[in-house]
């Protein structure tokens, strides 16, 4: 009897160590698949992320590249260009030649170059008329002569603001400024286009002037040998 007593008295502790734990309690079982599925999501997950940040990073650097884009390129020539401009305009409006404009040319040759003369023609009235038109080219050879200097003096400050925009033009950080920097040298070809448009104007009407003055001149003297010479009945033969 004590030794079915000894055998049984394990048994018997364990049913009450049993008897005594939470009804509920369970033993961990480790599920080799769903930890893989989990881990598959969680990396599936993770690369999401990380291409939602790779985008996030290529909008911010397409925004910092159109932000660069429209940059304003630094400083401008337009001031100087501007001031040439007026100098030069000055220049051609200055000095007592015929101005370089329609209404005023056509008054100024009907005054200083007729078509017709008068039958007789004066000593004094030509002496007067041949001064008026030798002044008259003067001042379009002396206007035309101050344009060419200043033309030539203005070569150095183009050059200066050539090597400017140049120099910006290679600094430039984006589109709006290498555009800024063409259309300034735009700018400065068509300031030189139009100095050299003003000067072939002076210099035209400076030879114009000239070549009038000097065919008038012939008529002047061809009418002054025709009065002198008369109609030929002012000698008669005496009888």
């Amino acid at each position: 009897m004590r030794t079915l007593a000894k055998l049984m008295a394990p048994a018997v502790a364990l049913a009450v160590v049993a008897s005594t734990s939470p009804c509920h309690a369970q033993l961990t079982v480790f599920d080799p698949a769903n930890y893989q599925q989990n881990l598959l999501s969680a990396l599936r997950a993770l690369a999401a992320v990380n291409n939602q940040v790779r985008q996030l990073q290529n909008e911010a650097q397409m925004l910092l590249r159109m932000d660069r884009h429209l940059q304003i390129l630094p400083g401008s020539i337009s001031p100087q260009l501007s001031q040439l401009l007026s100098d030069l305009q000055r220049q051609v409006a200055s000095g007592d030649a015929i101005a370089l404009k329609v209404q005023e040319t056509d008054a100024a040759f009907e005054r200083l170059f007729p078509k017709t003369f008068a039958d007789t023609l004066t000593s004094d009235e030509v002496l007067r008329q041949a001064r008026a038109r030798w002044d008259e080219t003067h001042a379009a050879f002396k206007r035309a002569a101050l344009l060419q200097g200043q033309i030539a003096e203005s070569t150095t400050a183009d050059g200066h603001l050539l090597t400017d925009i140049l120099s910006r033009s290679e600094a430039s950080v984006g589109a709006l400024q290498a555009a800024q920097a063409g259309n300034e040298l735009t700018a400065l070809n068509v300031k030189q286009a139009l100095q050299l448009q003003a000067l072939l104007a002076a210099q035209t009407r400076a030879e114009t002037v000239d070549r009038s003055r000097a065919i008038l001149a012939q008529q002047e003297a061809r009418q002054q040998f025709k009065s002198f010479l008369g109609d030929g009945r002012a000698y008669t033969r005496g009888q």
